[in-house]
């Protein structure tokens, strides 16, 4: 099993910039529009419970909760990806800036241009995967260590 990740991480540290900077985009997309889609189907449910409380617990997941996991994955990904170890910022400041980069795109699209979530969750992967790879790649930097 050790030896399966390691031929995978190799691999992938072996591709090109951009195609690890797609394979970032494509992955923090996913997990941001997955973690989006439950947020909103539990909306209700957060608010019927003592309607202060639960848009307070709401809030608390969606921009403490929910940043710091972004982040914690961002990071992970740019050790392995670009062999470097360590951060430079917080894993909530990461994520909360890649939060707000991905929301600031989406409620543009919902709210300016009238485009349903389903046809912006399919822009997200397919146009800006790339670009919020890029954003994902140079929020935190890391060191440039060797691991070993």
């Amino acid at each position: 099993m050790l030896q399966i990740l390691t031929k995978l991480f190799n691999v992938l540290q072996g591709l090109r910039l951009w195609m690890k900077l797609l394979f970032q985009g494509v992955i923090l997309t996913v997990l941001l529009i997955a973690v989006q889609v439950s947020l909103e189907g539990s909306r209700g449910g957060f608010m019927a419970f003592l309607p202060p409380l639960g848009f307070f617990f709401l809030m608390f997941a969606t921009y403490l909760i929910q940043p710091i996991v972004i982040g914690v994955i961002n990071i992970f990904i740019i050790n392995v990806l670009y062999r470097t170890r360590g951060w430079q910022v917080g894993f909530w400041l990461n994520g909360i800036f890649l939060l707000l980069a991905f929301s600031t795109i989406n409620l543009i699209l919902e709210t300016v241009l009238g485009v349903p979530f389903a046809v912006v969750a399919v822009l997200d992967i397919v146009v800006f995967a790339l670009p919020f790879g890029c954003i994902a790649r140079f929020s935190n930097g890391g060191w440039n260590k060797p691991i070993n």
